[in-house]
């Protein structure tokens, strides 16, 4: 596959496999050394560049969604004459580097953060930094460092990073045209399914990837739907009842869009909790539905909010609700001839509540131990809606119907609260560390419900 593409602000044109990952072409094409291989895996950052911009894990991204965009690595930071910039030499002056392996992908990472804000707190540098481990420097030196790179304005001084505006598509080699596709419509990504049974789709690639890595798939036929716009749009319904979310839009799109945030706070604040910066710029809502992993998070919260389900084939569309899609571990209604188009999430009543908690084995890039999406109307002194929905109990997110049955048209009291907290330890069935989840579990009911406020 011959693709195009701009680094450090200098023209490519490569002919590579279409699954081979950018960092492997920035490392043996280019021979730009800086960006190194860690995990593999989308968890230490050392991967990290940025896209047009954008922070992403090179190690995640393949050949055919790396065409037609613009990269910056390590390298493309120093001046003319090979001197540090502002970033770089805070580093050393604060004795951010030891080794240096994780060094490159820890300075882009704080790049992206100060060419967004530039004089970030130090508790948004933390965020900023947290999908970047470093084993020997101490994260402190680092904290210091981004801190002096923003006293000295270095998020201002940066030009805006260039947009490679190409839209042509890789060219494909007769071969390569047998199992390779790239629709840039739905009803061509539509024709493509109907023709193709055995095809994996491909999207944001935070999930895929890493099986690709542990060899866990192997993808015989590949369908690329990341670039198709028609997926990555937000929409107030005509009749102002419901929000369409497209199946592409990212985690990034879904914490920052105003849409989302007037009113679904809640999908908001659960996408902020899924991954860091890099991952969240690339996951995609559609993805953390369609894989029907027990410990996946946006399905939690949009279950509780009473989300639907739009999937289209060349025959039409049909709409399910999300409480029964899912038909078990890593399987669901979807026919192979069916693309996730939209997901339709109905707007809140007025003076609904909304929450999601997450809990797991620390406090941030956590997979759930315990996920817990909640959502409550009350009128004249009674609840007049309620939904919960759970999530890392069972093989899929899971409503919790009995709990919500015992509280539906009743007063939000504390006899109620009890009754409710008990049913959720009554019915739910953890596979693993049962106690544990039930108990946390009955804790998080008890403080979503007392925290309603009634008045």
């Amino acid at each position: 596959m011959i693709i195009d593409i701009i680094v450090n602000h200098k023209k490519y044109i490569l002919n590579v496999h279409p699954l081979k990952r950018l960092l492997d072409i920035i490392r043996e094409d280019l021979k730009l050394t800086g960006t190194k291989e860690g995990c593999g895996e989308g968890e230490c950052g050392a991967c990290a560049v940025l896209m047009d911009g954008e922070l992403i894990n090179s190690c995640m991204l393949p050949a055919i969604q790396a065409h037609g965009h613009h990269f910056t690595t390590i390298e493309g930071l120093d001046d003319q004459h090979g001197e540090p910039d502002i970033l770089q030499q805070a580093f050393i002056d604060k004795n951010g580097v030891q080794c240096g392996f994780c060094t490159p992908g820890m300075i882009l990472a704080a790049r992206a953060l100060l060419i967004k804000n530039h004089h970030p707190n130090r508790e948004k540098i933390k965020e900023a930094l947290a999908g970047n481990l470093c084993r020997c420097t101490g994260y402190e030196a680092i904290f210091r460092a981004v801190e002096r790179a923003s006293a000295q304005y270095y998020g201002e001084s940066i030009k805006e990073e260039i947009t490679y505006d190409n839209f042509l598509l890789p060219s494909l080699s007769e071969r390569e045209k047998e199992w390779v596709f790239i629709p840039q419509h739905i009803e061509d990504t539509l024709h493509f399914l109907t023709q193709h049974e055995d095809i994996t789709i491909l999207a944001g690639m935070t999930d895929i990837a890493p099986d690709m890595k542990n060899k866990k798939t192997h993808p015989r036929k590949i369908l690329d739907i990341y670039s198709i716009q028609e997926l990555r749009s937000i929409l107030l319904s005509e009749d102002e009842k419901s929000l369409s979310i497209g199946a592409t839009c990212t985690n990034t799109q879904l914490m920052y869009h105003p849409l989302i945030l007037r009113y679904l706070p809640s999908l908001s604040y659960a996408a902020s909790q899924c991954g860091a910066v890099a991952i969240q710029n690339r996951a995609t809502i559609g993805g953390n539905i369609i894989t029907a992993s027990g410990a996946a998070d946006l399905p939690v919260i949009l279950l509780a909010l009473g989300a639907e389900l739009v999937l289209r084939s060349h025959k039409g569309s049909r709409v399910i609700s999300l409480e029964k899609f899912f038909t078990g571990y890593r399987k669901t209604l979807r026919q192979s001839n069916e693309l996730l188009t939209t997901i339709k999430v109905p707007l809140p009543d007025p003076h609904a509540i909304q929450k999601f908690y997450k809990r797991g084995s620390r406090a941030m890039l956590t997979l759930s131990r315990i996920s817990l999406g909640c959502y409550l109307s009350y009128e004249n002194h009674k609840i007049t809606k309620i939904r919960f929905a759970a999530g890392s109990m069972s093989a899929f997110p899971e409503r919790l119907y009995n709990v919500e049955k015992s509280l539906l048209g009743y007063p939000l009291s504390e006899e109620y609260i009890k009754k409710a907290a008990d049913e959720a330890v009554k019915n739910l069935h953890p596979r693993k560390s049962p106690a544990f989840r039930k108990e946390v579990t009955r804790r998080l009911i008890e403080r979503f419900l007392k925290n309603v406020n009634v008045t």
